[in-house]
């Protein structure tokens, strides 16, 4: 593996234009459902349905030929009308955006949709928001809407009624529950354990984080503290609590303060099975007890995440190996991308992202996945068409950051691609500003001490790779870390150390 030099100026030929790569560009979304009676068959359909639905939410006429209400989404039966649809809408919200980190764009939902309908600019005025930050916030939250409810519905298709007067015959199993969605978790409250009742507020605190973290992880759908903490206390059936609240993972853990040091445990538990898929153990030392909660909540969502996606891989290989959509791609991209991280690996997993973009060229996680495959290729100098790559990278985040613009891991990427072209500068800022969307955000810091080696600031590098490790201890790109270390002790002629 080569050693990174000082960077060039930026290739004359690394823009978009001319691209013989796929380039992902769809028409915009239509602007009117199909006709009432109609079953919404793609996403965008499915996408334009509800915004029409959400638009037309006090006017039950027009919700009552609303595509959505003819099998298009969820569990609602051939039977459902206007009240039906509106009662979903408002449940879901308020669950989705359930946590205190996704309190605006519940707000910027409800105030828009669910509330008498005041012009946009007065809902922004309400919000303390300017208009272009609204409408980015209002476009955030109906995406994330649309793909929950989406992937819900493909999940759990509408299920034939009964008739009312006929009987289940005695040998006759119920109809199953519909499918939890994937990457679907609960948090349920940590266990004090050490039994002081001065602990209770920090560690119910780090229940509320961690679920809040998980939340802001792409595709994860976790319930919100509020619900999760009606546990507290209970004995734990991990099955019957999976079946209540239909979600696949529940996590339980425990803190017990020792004195001087904290000791913390975490298990991963299949809802489903009662399996135990993953645990962790780790003490740290007593500090600031708000430091203490954002670093352990960081490293435990970061663990937790890794091992969804994985867990869910392997899910898909064993329920419906020979029908994978969008998001099992998507997952097994990423699958491949957290194991081992090596050139083989990154075109694999690059060949699950192409595949889910061919049914779903809207999935966000498989455009940045995409693109990322693409850099890791030309930033370790192993890429056969550097320009190629790079050109195909950047259409791909272009797109993720139009769909998703205050996602951190898109800035983040889109910062790999700019470093792939050689603009340290540009890639710095936008490493920055990922940081100030998600201050966890462990490889953001790592790319960030790596553009000061390139910007010849690389006495500071250490310093941030160094709360990239803290933040994830044990993450699959724990290596390229070091590696960038070496890179900074390089260029700084320590080459022993290096």
């Amino acid at each position: 593996m080569m050693i990174p030099g000082p960077p060039p100026g930026i290739y004359a030929g690394d823009g978009a234009a001319g691209s013989d790569q796929p380039s992902f560009n769809a028409p915009d979304l239509p602007p009117t459902a199909p006709p009432g009676g109609e079953t919404v068959v793609t996403y965008a359909d499915f996408a334009g349905a509800l915004r029409d639905a959400l638009r037309d939410y006090h006017s039950a006429d027009l919700l009552a030929r609303n595509p959505l209400l003819h099998g298009g989404i969820g569990n609602l039966g051939s039977s459902a009308g206007p009240l039906d649809l509106k009662a979903l809408l408002s449940e879901t919200v308020n669950t989705l955006f359930g946590n205190p980190r996704d309190e605006k764009l519940r707000r910027v939902i409800e105030l828009t949709y669910f509330q008498p309908a005041p012009k946009q600019e007065a809902v922004a005025d309400r919000l303390a928001l300017s208009f272009g930050t609204y409408r980015r916030y209002l476009t955030t939250a109906r995406e994330r809407l649309a793909r929950w409810l989406w992937e819900s519905s493909q999940l759990a298709p509408v299920r034939p009624e009964l008739p009312a007067m006929e009987p289940m015959a005695s040998g006759d199993k119920p109809a199953s529950d519909p499918a939890s969605p994937r990457l679907s978790v609960v948090v349920l409250p940590f266990l004090n354990i050490s039994g002081d009742t001065r602990d209770d507020p920090f560690v119910d605190g780090i229940t509320e984080t961690l679920t809040t973290d998980l939340s802001r992880c792409s595709g994860v759908f976790a319930i919100s503290r509020n619900t999760a903490f009606a546990y507290k206390g209970k004995p734990i059936d991990t099955r019957q609590i999976g079946r209540e609240l239909g979600v696949r993972y529940v996590l339980e853990g425990s803190v017990q303060n020792t004195g001087e040091r904290m000791r913390f445990n975490a298990q991963l538990v299949d809802a489903e099975s009662g399996a135990h898929l993953w645990a962790d153990r780790f003490d740290k030392p007593r500090a600031d007890l708000l430091d203490m909660q954002d670093e352990v909540t960081a490293r435990l969502a970061r663990g937790i995440y890794i091992e969804l996606i994985a867990a869910e891989s392997r899910r898909a290989v064993r329920e419906h190996p020979d029908h994978f959509d969008s998001v099992d791609h998507t997952l097994h991209g990423w699958a491949a991308w957290n194991q081992h991280l090596s050139l083989e690996a990154a075109r694999k997993a690059r060949d699950f992202f192409d595949a889910a973009l061919r049914l779903d060229e809207h999935n966000v996680g498989a455009l940045l996945g995409f693109a990322k495959a693409h850099v890791w290729e030309v930033n370790m100098y192993t890429s056969d068409d550097r320009a190629g790559q790079n050109r195909a990278a950047e259409v791909a985040v272009t797109k993720a950051l139009a769909l998703a613009p205050d996602s951190a891991d898109a800035h983040l990427t889109y910062g790999m691609v700019l470093f792939a072209m050689r603009a340290p500068e540009r890639a710095l800022r936008e490493f920055e500003f990922s940081v100030t969307l998600e201050a966890s955000l462990a490889t953001a810091h790592a790319y960030l001490g790596l553009m000061k080696v390139f910007l010849g600031r690389a006495r500071e590098t250490r310093a941030h790779v160094a709360e990239a490790m803290r933040l994830s201890p044990r993450d699959p790109l724990l290596f390229l870390w070091h590696f960038f270390i070496g890179v900074a002790d390089i260029h700084l002629g320590r080459m022993v150390r290096a």
